[in-house]
């Protein structure tokens, strides 16, 4: 019968690797999804994609390593848990070197204003002004925000405030009612008072927590699959080797 510690190391280690299959498919899931929105959505800049196309590949290669861990130990296959082990020590230092780069590189270019320059930018045909309507409008009204820094933002254009910075008046069709209700809104002044700039670093230091939060969690489960597989590999060798001295003895006696 094998040791009591080979067995709990085996249901560990395929629990851990299972967990990881799941956190790569649905990261993939993500990635996945983001990329059609942004398909389908305004231009996005390059290091967004970039983002996405790497956690993309790591998502995948989370899958192909935990595959491994659950094979090696499942099967006790010593030099696949190794290379199991080894997987997972790259995937952590890619994962600790690029969060670290990622967070100084926030740090560090954190002051330019990509909304500001979306939001003032000038536009010249009457497609391109639609567009650059919408956009305005479904990101005043989903974020709860107007203008940039206020809805002071649209004086400065010499413009109306949009019915998008209304809660009531927006989700209405084009007619009297809007327009009644939108009026309503500018006399009682019960816009939204708050910039999108501001709403969208809140929501980004919101995401951006969690983000840390669950990689954090994922990595220190990667760090326990490494020591499990380097464990579990020298138990087994140990184990053998043990039971081919006691067959050897037998023999010889």
């Amino acid at each position: 019968m094998k040791p009591r510690s080979i067995r709990c190391m085996k249901f560990f280690l395929t629990l851990f690797n299972i967990i990881c299959i799941l956190f790569g498919l649905v990261l993939m899931a993500i990635c996945v999804m983001n990329m059609r929105e942004r398909k389908s959505g305004p231009e996005q800049s390059a290091l967004s994609r970039g983002v996405l196309a790497f956690l993309l590949t790591l998502g995948l290669a989370l899958i192909v390593t935990a595959v491994l861990g659950c094979i090696g130990a499942l099967r006790e296959h010593v030099r696949i848990l190794y290379v199991h082990a080894c997987f997972f020590i790259f995937l952590v230092s890619v994962e600790l070197i690029v969060g670290v780069g990622g967070a100084v590189i926030s740090a560090w270019v954190g002051g330019g204003s990509e909304l500001r320059v979306q939001f003032y930018k000038n536009v010249t045909s009457d497609e391109e002004v639609t567009k650059h309507h919408a956009f305005w409008d479904h990101l005043q009204y989903e974020n709860q925000c107007c203008g940039v820094d206020g809805p002071q933002d649209y004086a400065i254009l010499h413009r109306d405030i949009p019915p998008a910075c209304c809660s009531r008046a927006h989700p209405l069709r084009d007619g009297g009612a809007r327009k009644h209700i939108h009026a309503t809104c500018l006399a009682d002044r019960t816009y939204y008072m708050r910039g999108c700039e501001d709403a969208l670093r809140q929501k980004k230091a919101v995401k951006g927590n969690i983000f840390i939060s669950t990689g954090v969690i994922f990595a220190l489960i990667e760090i326990f699959c490494i020591i499990l597989a380097f464990w579990m590999a020298r138990t087994i060798r140990s184990e053998r080797r043990k039971l081919q001295q006691n067959l050897q003895a037998h023999f010889e006696t």
